[in-house]
């Protein structure tokens, strides 16, 4: 004759620790994700700088961009965020001019 396992009844005694409990759990639970996937990441809404620069004679918006560009930027990009921040196209670009130009370019 075979003995039946019995499986072990659980109960809850007390609702109140095992609501705090799977309250816990769940934090955990949550804060562990965003940690993996990154959205416990936040990103500043801050003014952005600008550096001012005076337009020499021979200086050209591609030339001002590659200065002052990231080295992963294109340089299409860069001279298009130029123009779009100062208002004027490549050919308004005048020597003693002065523009702006972001420093996180």
């Amino acid at each position: 004759m075979r003995t039946q396992r019995q499986r072990k009844k659980y109960r809850i005694t007390s609702k109140f620790r095992f609501i705090t409990t799977m309250m816990i759990l769940f934090t955990l639970l949550i804060t562990g994700f965003n940690a993996i996937t990154g959205s416990d990441t936040s990103t500043a809404l801050t003014k952005p700088q600008y550096v001012q620069v005076k337009v020499v004679s021979g200086d050209t918006l591609w030339d001002l961009a590659n200065q002052y560009k990231a080295d992963d930027t294109d340089t299409r990009k860069a001279v298009y965020e130029i123009c779009r921040i100062n208002e004027i196209d490549a050919s308004d670009l005048k020597p003693d001019m002065v523009i702006q130009i972001p420093e996180d370019l």
